[in-house]
């Protein structure tokens, strides 16, 4: 396999929504987990929790919330939201224009709420992908621990793209926090924070054809003292 680079890997990762019918090994699974595991954290606590999931699992997983899906669209228990209420510009325009671009590949049009329904309800089946990651933290910790739990994920899917794997991190699984608590025997103290899709990605899919667009660098850097 052809080693790449880390720049080479930030510019070629992208969300992951179509996967094909490939397993992925569970000893490839802790590979890429335990590798990711060298991301550094505040006082070296490694507070990141991991929890894969496969095969009846998720089904059963996805079972559970799509049946509360049409009822309960916020979720069942979450744990933390997933944007801040009264989300402001440039940030609101930033999140609607990113689901314009993937409803666009998909030839979703904005009308369409069925169709928008049903592409959203893939994320609770991972997108078909053979594997589910949930990601959880101790309920005592505070904002600095979850910044450590973003740099592991960071890691995780940089590993797994030099291995030839595609992901695609789901802030929603934490609207789901209760389902999720229930079908895996988490304890109470574990707070679902996101979920990921594991697998080796379908290159064909227009889902996965996106380029979703990055600000220019001037747009969120300062420079003091240069």
């Amino acid at each position: 396999m052809t080693k790449i680079s880390v720049s080479e890997s930030l510019a070629r990762r992208q969300s992951v929504r179509e996967y094909i019918k490939q397993d992925v090994s569970p000893e490839l699974v802790i590979d890429i987990l335990e590798t990711a595991g060298k991301s550094p954290s505040g006082g070296n606590l490694q507070p990141w929790r991991v929890h894969a999931l496969s095969g009846e699992v998720i089904n059963t997983l996805f079972q559970k919330t799509i049946a509360q899906a049409m009822n309960n669209p916020t979720g069942v228990d979450p744990d933390i939201p997933i944007y801040p209420s009264g989300l402001a510009e440039p940030w609101r325009s930033r999140r609607a224009d990113c689901g314009e671009v993937m409803y666009g590949a998909l030839e979703i049009k904005r009308d369409n709420k069925m169709g928008r329904m049903q592409q959203g309800a893939r994320n609770l089946s991972f997108f078909d992908a053979p594997v589910g990651l949930i990601f959880t933290l101790d309920r005592s910790f505070c904002e600095s621990q979850m910044i450590d739990l973003g740099l592991y994920v960071q890691s995780v899917m940089l590993v797994a793209d030099e291995k030839g794997l595609a992901t695609c991190p789901q802030a929603s699984w934490s609207m789901w926090a209760g389902i999720v608590r229930d079908v895996l025997g988490l304890a109470s103290n574990e707070m679902v924070m996101l979920g990921m899709a594991l697998g080796y990605a379908d290159p064909d899919a227009p889902v996965n054809q996106l380029n979703q667009p990055r600000v220019d660098v001037t747009e969120f850097i300062q420079l003091h003292g240069f």
